[in-house]
């Protein structure tokens, strides 16, 4: 084992008199015995003669702590670690101090793994002998893993490497970092080595066959469509047992396909940095929406993109991520009027980098979106075309798009939510390119993106009561044993709602509407059954009059889906 020479009080080369007489070093080949003795003090006998109830504690002088395996802790922080024990008249507690002292500076670097030892020795020769065992990984093996490759895990837990004295400080980040994959949860269990002086790990997993499904059917019709939607996705979370995410959905008007069909897709490929991802994807859309005026506006089109998704470190409670990317958007939209028609396509290659955070504390939780997207000039359509699309519009435009929602634990069970979103550019905006107001996501009561503008505003309070799954609790007869316990509902909150947007276009045309103001009330339930099945079920009440609704006329908006 390496030796490590630390400390005297006088800071000599190696070893100095306390005593200040002789100027000698005390000799280090004294044999050791197998207790302590001290060394005796003037006034020791004195204090022996008064016959006290307590035999006061041995005395000996530490010139010096000799520590024996101190290999991964800097000799900075085991000097610092012991100098405080060190001197004249000193004890026994002094020296378990010092050991305490130097295990806990092991600890708090989370080498957890580490234990510090006092041996027999002789403390008359003026030096204290620690010794450091640093127990080493003997064994690392991965248990109950079905659908994760058991060898990519172990190669994920470099903290745990077999012959390595584990760091938990990086063994709690590479834990962190095998967690975030979906299906999977990874445990790591420690106990002694079959090899003394070592540690056996096991990373216990917990997994689910990584492919996923959702069928879903709502309401969510914008104007002058027919009123069912219907969606179906499917996603597969481990392709090449990297990790990799590839995900397809189907949308369409369930009543009339013109209306609407969407085809799109997604995936997500992991690196060989935990913090970096990428993520390509591509939307193909049909549809067919009839606005004011006898003017019908066809919108097939297209999207392509792609995003790095840097994930940040956490700070405490707060997980946040950054996004940069670019998308190429074609659109073809054709204008119908009574003396013929024209199209006006468009395509154009956007810039977008956008920040997301979460934060987490006990009975609340916050979250932030903030997305800036910039286009190009140079790549995709002519200012002409832009123009003929939107007046005034170009290719160079700029918007920055943010929202910024909190649920706060309530008393009783309660929940307060709100949530506030908005845009502003600085031109006018392709429709694509449009904040939207009016639907589930933004103001209830109205039809989806009633109103478009170019910058806009946002709220929404809700107010939401406990919990009221307890209240279906069933307890069922077991003739194995005791009863079981089960309840249809997993989640069950109902909920009053106030919501509130503002549109406004850039540059309108003459006589054209350059405001929109939607505003609405009304109550609402969401549910959850059977760990599969979702329902949103509400009515709005709008309080200001747009081109699909009218004032006071509650709408029924719902959402119901199944996932696997």
């Amino acid at each position: 084992m390496l030796s490590v020479l630390l400390l005297s009080v006088a800071h000599g080369p190696l070893l100095a008199n306390t005593d200040g007489d002789t100027g000698k070093t005390p000799s280090a080949d004294k044999p050791a015995t197998k207790k302590l003795k001290p060394k005796q003090n003037p006034g020791d006998g004195a204090r022996a003669d008064k016959g006290t109830a307590t035999k006061p504690s041995p005395r000996f002088d530490i010139d010096e702590y000799r520590v024996e395996g101190a290999d991964r802790l800097p000799q900075i922080d085991v000097e610092a670690a012991v100098y405080p024990f060190l001197g004249p008249g000193r004890s026994a507690e002094d020296v378990e101090k010092a050991r305490a002292a130097l295990e806990k500076a092991y600890h708090d670097r989370g080498l957890q793994t580490v234990g510090v030892s006092i041996p027999e020795q002789d403390a008359t020769r003026g030096f204290v002998v620690l010794k450091v065992a640093e127990n080493k990984v003997g064994r690392l093996r991965v248990k109950g893993s079905r659908y994760f490759d058991l060898a990519k895990i172990k190669e994920s837990a470099p903290s745990l490497k077999e012959g390595t004295v584990p760091d938990f400080k990086a063994v709690t980040r590479d834990i962190v970092s095998l967690n975030q994959w979906p299906d999977r949860r990874v445990t790591p269990a420690l106990r002694a080595g079959v090899t003394p002086g070592t540690v056996d790990v096991d990373l216990n997993v917990e997994d689910t066959y990584p492919l996923h499904g959702s069928y879903e059917i709502n309401n969510r019709q914008s104007p002058s469509t027919s009123a069912l939607r219907s969606s179906i996705v499917l996603h597969y979370d481990n392709f090449w047992q990297r990790g990799d995410s590839a995900n397809v959905s189907y949308q369409e008007a369930s009543l009339n396909r013109k209306d609407a069909m969407v085809v799109s897709g997604s995936y997500l490929a992991r690196t060989d940095r935990d913090w970096l991802n990428v993520l390509l994807y591509g939307v193909k859309s049909w549809s067919s929406v009839a606005t004011v005026g006898g003017a019908n506006v066809i919108g097939p089109g297209q999207v392509i993109g792609a995003r790095a998704v840097i994930t940040l470190p956490a700070k405490g409670d707060l997980v946040h991520n950054i996004s940069l990317g670019a998308d190429y958007k074609n659109f073809a939209q054709t204008l119908s009027l009574a003396g013929g028609s024209f199209s006006s396509p468009v395509n154009y290659v956007p810039m977008v980098a956008s920040y997301g955070a979460t934060w987490k504390i006990e009975n609340a939780l916050t979250q932030l979106n903030v997305a800036i997207t910039g286009g190009t000039r140079g790549i995709g359509s002519s200012l002409q075309e832009f123009d003929a699309k939107r007046f005034n519009a170009t290719p160079s435009f700029i918007h920055l798009k943010a929202d910024l929602s909190h649920t706060q634990d309530l008393p009783g069970g309660m929940q307060l939510f709100a949530k506030v979103q908005g845009q502003i550019a600085d031109q006018p905006l392709v429709s694509s390119e449009q904040f939207s107001l009016g639907g589930q996501d933004t103001v209830r009561g109205y039809l989806e993106s009633e109103a478009l503008g170019d910058y806009g505003t946002a709220g929404t309070l809700e107010i939401r009561s406990p919990d009221v799954t307890p209240y279906f609790q069933q307890k069922l007869e077991n003739p194995m044993g005791a009863p079981i316990n089960f309840n249809l509902f997993n989640d069950w909150r109902f909920y009053v709602f106030a919501d509130a947007g503002r549109a406004k276009i850039i540059d309108p045309l003459p006589d054209q509407q350059s405001r929109f103001d939607l505003a609405s009330y009304g109550v609402g339930t969401r549910v959850r059954m059977l760990n599969h099945f979702n329902g949103v079920f509400l009515i709005g009440v709008p309080l200001i009059n747009q081109q699909a609704t009218i004032v006071n006329h509650p709408r029924f908006s719902f959402r119901f889906w199944g996932e696997f």
